[in-house]
């Protein structure tokens, strides 16, 4: 007979090779459950895209001496043995490898980038995940030169070889000289700033209590979505969720981006409830109004929060910001603002008397980017505040700013 503490360390036993079981079989279904890579690419604006099977845990990072991009990929392989990539220029060459449990990807570099943002997308029309790596300003041509040329003739006798219009650059022959010149252009950089956040909530509508914070990043979101839509642009966000960023950060990012063009997006609000209508202002030592001056010092308040205030500086270091902004930049700004309100006035949008306006904004004051604050309306308005909630107005001022940046650097 079996003692009964024999049969307690059977069952003992026995159970711990039953839940052994059930960990290697749950080990197996994970190991079997691998994520498959579809396709890596690079956008024409530069941005690294991974379509998987499925969504994964992955992280991303750079590396110095040399400089490389890194991605890994937990628990992921590839549909195929050696994938074909097509390198955008700052890129020489790719390899992977295993670390650990993760797919490893390295992008070996030929000048130095920075990860702005990573961000993993279900796909809702098809059973695929897709991970965007946004880079940092890279001189962008794709590495694929194998369209015909289409030969142009110019009435001044040149002759013009566009090779791909996507690529954007073109083969001149310089007056029958043979020493022919490739002239290369980058997409134009667009930073889109959504005014105050997180603990700054800029204006409270007197009506439905709407927050300028929520506003500014609703509209600076459908402005991203509508400018990438030409596919002309590469347009980034000084911030993407409800968080707060100091004035002086956003121009920093403006310039660390290299940006042509900086829209700082606001809604006002005044004493006078029956004040209302679109309005965009460029930098400026002198205010146009005095409403401009109190506007300009009640945006600046913000900077408060980091420990400088813009609107309290001696008169000579006003200057000296002031003198920093470069004539052409601060013309590029006007020409820009005149456009847009060209473009608002076309769409019927109610606009304010003096629409153009001039104070001293800090965010305004990046010394070689071209420069707007725009006004969406006033929350203090109890109409103006309910079209600024509503989509169908949001888009339509939308389209006019997008309508106005095609036809400034069209003309630029």
């Amino acid at each position: 007979m079996i003692s009964k503490k024999t049969l307690q360390n059977i069952l003992i036993v026995a159970f711990a090779l039953f839940l052994l079981s059930l960990t290697k079989t749950n080990c197996f279904a994970q190991e079997a459950k691998k994520v498959t890579i579809n396709k890596i690419s690079f956008s024409k604006q530069g941005d690294l895209e991974i379509t998987l099977s499925d969504k994964i845990l992955f992280k991303t990072f750079v590396l110095k001496n040399p400089d490389r991009l890194v991605i890994d990929l937990e628990n992921a392989e590839f549909t195929e043995s050696t994938p074909k990539i097509i390198l955008p220029s700052f890129a020489s060459s790719w390899r992977k490898g295993m670390q650990k449990n993760s797919l490893r990807l390295v992008f070996d570099l030929n000048q130095k980038v920075d990860i702005l943002k990573s961000s993993l997308q279900k796909l809702k029309e098809q059973n695929f995940a897709k991970i965007i790596v946004e880079i940092s300003n890279p001189e962008i041509e794709q590495k694929s030169l194998s369209d015909k040329t289409q030969k142009v003739v110019n009435s001044d006798g040149t002759t013009t070889y566009v090779i791909k219009p996507s690529v954007n650059y073109a083969l001149k022959d310089q007056q029958n000289n043979s020493n022919k010149k490739i002239i290369i252009n980058r997409l134009p950089i667009i930073v889109i700033d959504a005014g105050h956040g997180g603990k700054d909530p800029g204006t409270i509508g007197d009506y439905a209590r709407t927050k300028e914070k929520n506003i500014t990043l609703a509209y600076a979101k459908e402005l991203k979505k509508s400018l990438d839509n030409t596919k002309n642009y590469r347009v980034f966000l000084t911030r993407d969720d409800d968080f707060f960023i100091p004035l002086g950060q956003r121009v920093q990012k403006s310039r660390k981006l290299k940006a042509d063009l900086f829209i700082s997006l606001h809604a006002n609000s005044i004493e006078n409830p029956e004040t209302s209508g679109f309005s965009i202002y460029t930098l400026s030592q002198k205010s146009s109004d005095k409403r401009a001056e109190l506007l300009a010092q009640k945006e600046n308040r913000a900077d408060i929060i980091n420990g400088v205030n813009f609107s309290n500086a001696s008169p000579d270091i006003m200057k000296t910001l002031i003198d920093l902004s470069q004539r052409d930049s601060m013309n590029s700004s006007s020409r820009f603002a005149n456009t847009v309100i060209k473009s608002v006035k076309k769409s019927e949008i109610k606009i304010l008397q003096n629409t153009h306006r001039f104070a001293g904004f800090v965010v305004l004051t990046a010394p070689d980017v071209a420069s707007v604050l725009i006004e969406l309306g006033y929350l203090s308005n109890r109409e103006e505040e309910k079209e600024l909630n509503n989509l169908i107005y949001k888009r339509k001022i939308v389209a006019s700013i997008t309508s106005a940046v095609d036809e400034f650097f069209h003309k630029n």
